[in-house]
């Protein structure tokens, strides 16, 4: 019964092992598409405020990395150039390019919440099986506390 017992623990350990491994993959998809989102959003929110701005050509800054900056015009305050993917950028209009904005935040929303949902579900299988080992382990306890005559 002993080596029966070490053997499921051990299999278990494995599982939860194997289980670990998954939901850390999880959560750093998660933090990626989290920090997708938001850089969406942002620019979503950044169109939204020029659409507000009254000036004809508005003056910005036009960051050049390093926390450094050039001053700049904005030339066509209407229009928006929106990457769209694998490389391809488009020309829309302010409104066209928020409305592809918040489709492709609604895309990764709806990831999120997929990938929640799967680390949450992991997270409930790493509960049972440490459950599971505590039980085992009690059980192989208890068998070596019996006194044999």
């Amino acid at each position: 019964m002993g080596m029966e017992n070490r053997e499921q623990l051990e299999r278990l350990a494995y599982e939860y092992q194997l289980l670990q491994a998954q939901a850390e993959l999880l959560a750093q998809n998660l933090e990626l598409l989290t920090l997708g989102r938001n850089e969406f959003q942002a620019v979503k929110e950044t169109l939204e405020s020029l659409k507000n701005v009254e000036e004809e050509n508005p003056e910005i800054l036009v960051p050049i990395g390093a926390g450094s900056f050039l001053k700049g015009r904005i030339e066509d305050k209407h229009n928006a150039i929106v990457s769209v993917g694998s490389g391809y950028a488009i020309e829309k209009s302010l409104d066209e390019a928020i409305t592809y904005l918040d489709e492709r935040i609604k895309e990764y929303e709806s990831a999120i919440a997929k990938t929640q949902e799967a680390l949450h579900q992991i997270q409930h299988k790493l509960q049972d099986l440490a459950q599971k080992a505590q039980e085992l382990q009690q059980k192989q306890a208890m068998s070596f506390k019996v006194p044999k005559e």
